[in-house]
């Protein structure tokens, strides 16, 4: 029995060994999307951070998908996408690769749509010479988010609250709150011709919120009602009933490619509950979210300097001067969708260790990597917190709520990153400050998988490291 186990053993050692040197996918710059695929058909890309990681950047390296999908949140998550005259959009209903006309798109059964707003979108789209229709599917269990309630409900709660959660008055949490009631239509029940089901909705609604006119809420249901008909007839939206359209073409080896809006670390159930968003945007999700049997390969997306529209702690802060500095050098740091300046920090291996602990990655590409010279010659990293009042050390775990008050970063050596490596292709090209610097933050992290470093100005340039 002993020798039985023992052999057992072996054989999932050997089996660990096979799934790493998997893991290495002998990446270049020409071959990068082909080796994606061959590990399997259904890829997703998603953030490590809260947002603003440039995720569009990787995703429009993707030029033979046939499908591209968003899982979950809708308008508060904005996608830039550049179209083909280098004119960029911010697209929040759509996904940014819809500028993508080979792929269809598809929008999961834990979206909330606007259909007013999707509509905009896709004639946005069609003005700047894209075909969109006979393109739009979308889950029949995606949620309908009107205008009436939930924007009400958002801005009463907020209202209410002594300590903020500054959202972003786009809605999101309302319109998932009444999905979890079982109070609020979805796209099968707007689109059936039976009304009686949705003046159920609507009655039990204005008994639950008294403030609610009825009759107010009952015409918006009407206008809504007219407009997504109008969509189906003219072919810009047909609606998958049954949830399982992205499901066959994942077994029909369809390529899918999937958008997975917002970030691990807004995660309900994740950090910083209550400032978080409403529900799970980790990657591991990301297969029910959309109905699939598995992800083949998960691309995780960082910034080589990290930042975000947000008012949490940061322990990795960069003073005012130097921040100021990075933005005036980086001119596009501002947030998609409210144009609110991001703050900016150094790389936080604390927090980064954590999200590859709890999500899978088989390739992290860090953005703005040419962007690091702009730290001139104070480029370090983030490797531990300390609590100054109790002497806790945080490494691969994180402190919770006020007790980022009293953390104290404890960082790397300090970088002189002054060269600028801007139009580099290869990693032989890199100054060795360079490869110091990378070479030490592979080392903290532990990361077995593929590393690539993209560029700013040019989104088809990156640095296969790893």
């Amino acid at each position: 029995m002993r020798e039985k186990m023992k052999e057992i053993l072996s054989q999932k050692n050997e089996q660990a060994k096979y799934n790493k040197t998997q893991a290495n996918l002998n990446l270049t710059n020409e071959n990068f999307e082909n080796k994606v695929w061959e590990r399997g058909n259904v890829t997703v890309i998603y953030g490590w951070q809260q947002w603003d990681e440039w995720k569009g950047k990787v995703t429009s390296q993707f030029k033979d998908n046939d499908r591209v999908a968003v899982s979950t949140w809708w308008w508060n998550a904005g996608h830039q996408a550049v179209c083909k005259n280098w004119e960029k959009v911010a697209l929040h209903e759509l996904p940014g690769w819809a500028v993508n006309e080979k792929a269809k798109i598809y929008i999961g059964q834990w979206r909330v749509v606007n259909i007013k707003w999707i509509y905009e979108e896709i004639k946005l789209l069609e003005s700047k010479w894209y075909t969109m229709k006979w393109r739009t599917f979308v889950a029949g269990w995606a949620q309908i988010i009107f205008n009436n309630l939930q924007r009400k409900l958002d801005g009463i709660i907020e209202w209410l609250k002594s300590k903020k959660v500054w959202t972003t008055k786009k809605w999101i949490w309302p319109a998932y709150a009444l999905k979890a009631l079982r109070t609020w239509p979805n796209f099968n029940i707007l689109s059936n011709s039976n009304p009686d089901e949705l003046n159920e909705f609507m009655k039990v609604n204005s008994s639950l919120f008294t403030w609610l006119d009825l009759e107010e809420i009952m015409n918006e249901v009407k206008e809504e009602k007219e407009l997504l008909q109008k969509m189906i007839d003219d072919w810009y939206i047909q609606i998958d009933q049954g949830n399982m359209m992205l499901n066959e073409a994942a077994h029909t080896w369809d390529k899918i490619l999937i958008e997975h809006s917002q970030s691990s670390w807004l995660a309900i159930d994740w950090w910083n509950y209550p400032y978080c968003t409403s529900s799970d945007t980790t990657s591991n999700w990301v297969s029910s979210w959309l109905n699939l049997p598995e992800i083949h390969t998960h691309i995780m997306v960082t910034k080589a300097i990290k930042s975000k529209v947000w008012w949490w702690y940061f322990p990795t802060k960069l003073e005012k001067e130097q921040a100021d500095q990075y933005r005036g050098y980086c001119w596009d740091e501002v947030w998609a969708t409210s144009w609110r300046t991001r703050d900016v920090w150094y790389y936080d291996i604390v927090e980064l260790k954590k999200t590859l602990k709890t999500n899978k990655a088989d390739i992290l590409f860090i953005t703005k990597y040419d962007l690091l010279d702009a730290l001139w010659h104070e480029a370090k990293i983030g490797e531990k917190y300390v609590n100054t009042e109790s002497w806790k050390i945080y490494i691969d775990s994180l402190p919770y709520g006020n007790e980022y008050e009293n953390i104290q970063v404890e960082y790397s050596q300090i970088f002189d990153l002054r060269e600028n490596i801007k139009g580099t292709k290869e990693k032989s090209q890199l100054p060795q400050n360079y490869i110091d610097y990378t070479d030490y933050l592979i080392r903290v992290l532990w990361f077995e998988g593929n590393i690539v470093l993209g560029t700013w100005i040019k989104w088809e340039e990156y640095i296969v490291y790893k």
